[in-house]
């Protein structure tokens, strides 16, 4: 299935980012879809609230509401019973489109059996010297 309407890019993968979200954990995993005919991350906002999980049909509204002066935008999904389950999202508008936070990719277990070198910081660092010198010289005090 096409990624947009009228559009010939097929999503060839499938998996979770985390989107900088205000609650608990700080983040939302978000299931999104891979193909390198897109440049960005293309997200469904019915997904922010399966993400949070709750159920869509239990939100009474939801709304993107830009703030042109301020060059950024806040999704917000109401909860129809409790509104410390409202879905805030907050990004940067880019020639009035929404942009979230840099998205935060996972960071699994080396010992996880989906663990590559691009999921597990561990790994990473394991497999490219470099990048392990770059972790370490920027995180000294």
């Amino acid at each position: 299935m096409p990624a947009t309407v009228n559009s010939d890019a097929i999503p060839k993968g499938v998996g979770y980012l985390h989107i900088p979200a205000k609650n608990v954990q700080g983040y939302l995993p978000v299931q999104t879809f891979y193909t390198p005919y897109l440049r960005t991350t293309v997200i469904d906002e019915r997904d922010l609230v399966r993400a949070a999980k709750i159920r869509v049909k239990d939100m009474q509204s939801d709304s993107i509401t830009k703030h042109k002066d301020a060059g950024a935008f806040t999704y917000h999904a109401k909860h129809c019973m409790n509104s410390s389950k409202d879905v805030i999202i907050h990004g940067i508008l880019i020639d009035d489109k929404c942009y979230t936070g840099a998205l935060i990719p996972p960071d699994l277990s080396p010992l996880d059996a989906n663990a590559t070198p691009s999921t597990s910081s561990v790994l990473a660092m394991e497999s490219n010297p470099n990048f392990a010198e770059q972790c370490h010289k920027a995180t000294r005090q």
